[in-house]
C-alpha cells in the first residue's frame, strides 16, 4: 500500500497528516481563490504562490492521490479515468493519476435516487448517476459525478482501516484545476450542498472528537483530524458566525496599535480560507495597509530596496529576516474581543532569496479572506460551538 498519510489512534482520535506546499507551475501562478460561495466576484490581479496539500489513499486495492487542504469549499474529488479534459498533475513520482472506478473492488457510482446524506438531490442526472459541477472564484471549474468508495487510514497499533465516503471523479476540470500539481481537493467547509465532507464521514465511522487543525510554516505543515481539545487551553476560541463556511466576525485591523478607522461593516463576511493563499481586504483597508508597506521601512527610504515583482499589485523590497521582522506589527480583531498578532512574518512573504514581497491584496469589496499564509506560524483549530 503507498503511504498513509492520516492515522488513527487508538483511542479513536486522529494522529497528525503532514502536508507539504506544492507551486503552481510557473505560467499559471495567479489567482488561487477555492471559495466556492456563489456570488462572489474577484476583479483585479490576483497573485498567488500555490497551496497546501496530503497524500490521501483511496479504492481497494488502495491509490494515492494529492488533494489540496481547503477550509472554503465543501467537495472531495479527483480526475476519474478516461477524463477527456484533465491535466496532467506532475506531482512527486506520480504523473496524471486518475481515479479507476473499474479498478477498484469496492467502488460503486452514487446513483441519483440514493444522493449522499444531507444533499436533498443530484443537481444532475447523467447516465443514472449523481453529477455535480462547481465553479470556484478564481475563475476555474470541475464536474463530474459522484462516486462511494473507501479511504484508508493506517492504525498506531499497525494495520489500516477504511472509512467509506463519496467523493467527485472528475470528467472535466478548467483553469486552475486543469494546471495545478495536485491531483484533486478535498473540502473541509460545511452545508454547501454535497453530503458530509470527508472528515464528517471519518468523524462518524471513528467516533473522533468533532475537532481538527492546520498549522502552517513556509513551506511544510500538519492537519490534525479528531484530536481532543485541552480542557486547560488558553487559546482564545473565535465564534463562527456562518453555516456553510468558516466565518468569522473581525471588526477591525490595527496597524502598530491603531486601528485603520474602518466600520465594522466593512469586514462583514470575512471568512478563514486554507485554499486561498494570501489576505484580501476590503479596499479602503488594503491602501492604508500597503501604504504602510510602501512608506514606512527600518532602513528609511523604501524605494532604495523595492524591486519589481510578478505583477503591478506586488510590492516587494531586497532585505534581510532581520530586516522584515523590526517591520511595524499589526493585530486582528474579532467582535468577542479576541484579538490575533498579525506580524510580517504572517502579512510578507519571500518571492525569492533575500527578496520579500506584501502578501495582502485588495478584494475590489467589502469582507476579508484570511488565507493559507496568514495562519503560518500558528495552529488554527476548527471546532463545533461547544468548545468555543
Amino acid at each position: 500500500m503507498p503511504p498513509v498519510s492520516l492515522t488513527l489512534a487508538p483511542n479513536g482520535s486522529m494522529a497528525v497528516s503532514p502536508l507539504r506546499f506544492l507551486p503552481l507551475v510557473p505560467e499559471r501562478r495567479r489567482g488561487r481563490r477555492m471559495s466556492s460561495i456563489g456570488g462572489w466576484q474577484m476583479q483585479g490581479n490576483l497573485h498567488t504562490l500555490g497551496y497546501f496539500s496530503a497524500t490521501v489513499c483511496m479504492g481497494t486495492p488502495p491509490r494515492s492521490f494529492d488533494l489540496i487542504i481547503d477550509t472554503g469549499s465543501a467537495l472531495t474529488a479527483v480526475p476519474c479515468d478516461g477524463c477527456p479534459h484533465c491535466g496532467t498533475h506532475k506531482h512527486g513520482s506520480i504523473n496524471g493519476a486518475r481515479f479507476s472506478e473499474a479498478s477498484s473492488s469496492t467502488a460503486a457510482a452514487v446513483p441519483c435516487s440514493q444522493p449522499p446524506s444531507g444533499m436533498s438531490s443530484c443537481r444532475q442526472c447523467d447516465g443514472g448517476k449523481c453529477g455535480y459541477s462547481v465553479s470556484y472564484t478564481e475563475g476555474s471549474s470541475i464536474r463530474g459525478h459522484l462516486v462511494r468508495d473507501d479511504f484508508w487510514f493506517g492504525l498506531e497499533s499497525g494495520g489500516k482501516r477504511a472509512v467509506r465516503a463519496s467523493f467527485g471523479c472528475q470528467t472535466y476540470e478548467s483553469g486552475l484545476f486543469y494546471s495545478q500539481v495536485a491531483d484533486g481537493i478535498s473540502g473541509f467547509s460545511q452545508g454547501q450542498g454535497y453530503g458530509p465532507v470527508l472528515f464528517d464521514y471519518l468523524r462518524i465511522a471513528t467516533n473522533c472528537p468533532d475537532v481538527f487543525s492546520i498549522c502552517l510554516s513556509e513551506d511544510t505543515g500538519a492537519l490534525v483530524l479528531g484530536g481532543a481539545v485541552p480542557t486547560n487551553l488558553n487559546a482564545g476560541w473565535i465564534p463562527f458566525s456562518g453555516s456553510t463556511s468558516y466565518m468569522v466576525e473581525m471588526v477591525d485591523l490595527k496597524i502598530d496599535g491603531v486601528s485603520v478607522g474602518e466600520r465594522e461593516l466593512t469586514y462583514r463576511n470575512t471568512i478563514i480560507d486554507s485554499g486561498t493563499t494570501f489576505m484580501y481586504l476590503p479596499p479602503n483597508v488594503y491602501r492604508k495597509v500597503r501604504d504602510q508597506w510602501r512608506q514606512h521601512c527600518p532602513w528609511g527610504d523604501c524605494e532604495s530596496r523595492s524591486v519589481k515583482g510578478e505583477y503591478p499589485d506586488d510590492y516587494c523590497y531586497t532585505m534581510s529576516e532581520a530586516e522584515l521582522d523590526s517591520f511595524v506589527p499589526s493585530s486582528l480583531h474579532f467582535k468577542n474581543g479576541v484579538a490575533v498578532d498579525f506580524g510580517p512574518r504572517e502579512y510578507a512573504y519571500q518571492l525569492r532569496r533575500g527578496i520579500w514581497c506584501l502578501g495582502v491584496f485588495d478584494n475590489s469589496h467589502n469582507g476579508v479572506v484570511i488565507g493559507a499564509a496568514n495562519m503560518r506560524n500558528y495552529e488554527v483549530r476548527y471546532s463545533p460551538p461547544s468548545h468555543e
